[in-house]
């Protein structure tokens, strides 16, 4: 009888687990349909990496209180587990006012070479614009910590920081391969990604490619000035990430040897009575003096480390954008080359023309040969006379595309160089209050020794004296 109510009850206990698990599955199939990324089918080895799986609090609270028409969050870090490959994939929260969208809020999900493909295509579509840098691609060494907390967070938050560029910029953020991103399917989203380069953008890139091979007669004088500045700018950030980077690891080795004396100086005070009031004292200051570091050493990455990179990074992509405008001014000469060129060639033929008219008569033997030479030089004075009008066109067209090319650039610069004003004053003006911080605890637990110090004998304790005395 007990052995049929035990077998009972594990019956309905496997029936509840089946059902549990059934209703889990269903859960995560729910999940994985709302915010797969692209490619299908994968499985997710980590619901949620709950330890670090949201921006940090002011951004999020910045995100609330917005009131932008277009607002974008990137957070939330998956790790995805294919037959291929794993990867991570990102939430992108949307909320819009705009028109053009169809609702006001829109959850997908995106892995980093998605990020690569919008940026390509917004360079596509916009070669003559300032495109925001993507985070680097791991290196071969960080390949083997590319799931790491540090490196997700980091990517995380420049992966942030180029969405909402693209959102703020007037004209990026209406393309349609942005709302593509921010609000398309799975497998809509796949399809777009699949879609080839159109014409326009092989074309585009050829030119692009010309740059290399071609010299300019002459830059413009302001955007050489700006090559020049991004170049200094460049080589002092890079200056300074170095430095920062020495530093942090001096601060490393420091940390540890802070962590070593606290225990040395405990046990001192345990051997000498008369010194451990201050012994112990001591060693509470270096306690709070390794805590600070430590604070310190925390916030390198995100304060310091990553904005600086990300800097460097910027300013390869104006450079990239410098070039491109290049490419526009190279298609522009190319072209008025090319009509100076046929007008030569029509003035040619038009002096050849006169001097056999001018020549006096013809005779019987060279009629031919004159009349055959006549038709050849008409021949070439028509295609000429069809040519030359196109390329005048095509060279008002170049010129004004290159004039639109010059103005787009310099409204980007100009809100690029506002908006790295405010960003680097940012970065150094909290560089230094860290350090403020950082002495001023450190100068802290130091003053908290001082009053153990009063009434304490600085001289040998009798244990030394006696020592000493014994010795002699």
């Amino acid at each position: 009888m007990a052995d049929s109510e035990d077998t009972a009850v594990l019956e309905v206990s496997s029936e509840c687990k089946s059902t549990l698990l059934k209703k889990q599955d269903s859960k995560d199939t729910d999940i994985m349909s709302n915010y797969s990324t692209s490619l299908e089918g994968s499985v997710v080895a980590s619901p949620s990496i709950e330890s670090f799986s949201t921006l940090p609090d002011q951004e999020m609270s910045e995100f609330g209180l917005d009131t932008r028409d277009l607002q974008v969050k990137v957070d939330n870090p998956q790790k995805h587990l294919d037959t291929l490959e794993t990867y991570i994939t990102f939430r992108i929260t949307t909320r819009t006012s705009r028109a053009e969208f169809d609702e006001t809020e829109y959850v997908v999900r995106r892995r980093y070479n998605d990020f690569i493909w919008l940026r390509q295509k917004l360079v596509d579509a916009f070669p003559t614009h300032l495109i925001p840098p993507l985070p680097g691609k791991h290196t071969l060494l960080a390949q083997l910590d590319r799931y790491s907390k540090e490196f997700i967070m980091a990517r995380m938050a420049l992966l942030h920081r180029f969405l909402n560029r693209v959102a703020n910029h007037p004209v990026l953020s209406c393309n349609q391969s942005v709302k593509i991103f921010l609000t398309a399917k799975p497998s809509e989203f796949s399809i777009h990604r699949k879609s080839r380069q159109g014409i326009l953008g092989r074309m585009s890139t050829s030119f692009h490619n010309l740059a290399a091979v071609y010299m300019m007669r002459q830059r413009a004088q302001e955007f050489e000035q700006v090559r020049e500045y991004v170049t200094t700018l460049g080589e002092k950030l890079s200056s300074v990430e170095r430095v920062s980077q020495r530093i942090h690891k001096e601060r490393q080795d420091y940390l540890h040897e802070l962590h070593q004396m606290h225990p040395i100086f405990t046990l001192w005070s345990a051997s000498e009575p008369e010194l451990s009031p201050v012994l112990l004292a001591m060693a509470a200051a270096i306690e709070h003096n390794a805590q600070a570091q430590q604070n310190v050493l925390v916030t390198y990455t995100p304060d310091i480390a990553q904005p600086l990179k990300e800097y460097v990074l910027y300013i390869e992509a104006v450079k990239e954008a410098l070039n491109r405008r290049d490419s526009v001014q190279i298609e522009y000469e190319l072209t008025v080359e090319e009509l100076k060129k046929k007008r030569a060639e029509k003035d040619v033929q038009l002096l050849a023309e006169e001097q056999t008219s001018g020549s006096g008569g013809f005779s019987l033997g060279g009629a031919t040969l004159w009349k055959s030479g006549g038709e050849m030089r008409d021949d070439k004075l028509q295609k000429l006379a069809q040519a030359i009008p196109q390329l005048v066109k095509q060279v008002e067209e170049n010129q004004d595309k290159m004039e639109c090319a010059n103005e787009n650039l310099r409204a980007d610069l100009d809100r690029w160089h506002h908006e790295k004003k405010a960003d680097l004053k940012k970065l150094f003006v909290a560089l230094a209050n860290q350090q403020i911080k950082y002495y001023e605890q450190c100068l802290t637990a130091w003053e908290e020794v001082l009053p153990n110090l009063k009434g304490v004998d600085t001289s040998f304790s009798s244990n030394s004296k006696s020592e000493l005395q014994v010795s002699s």
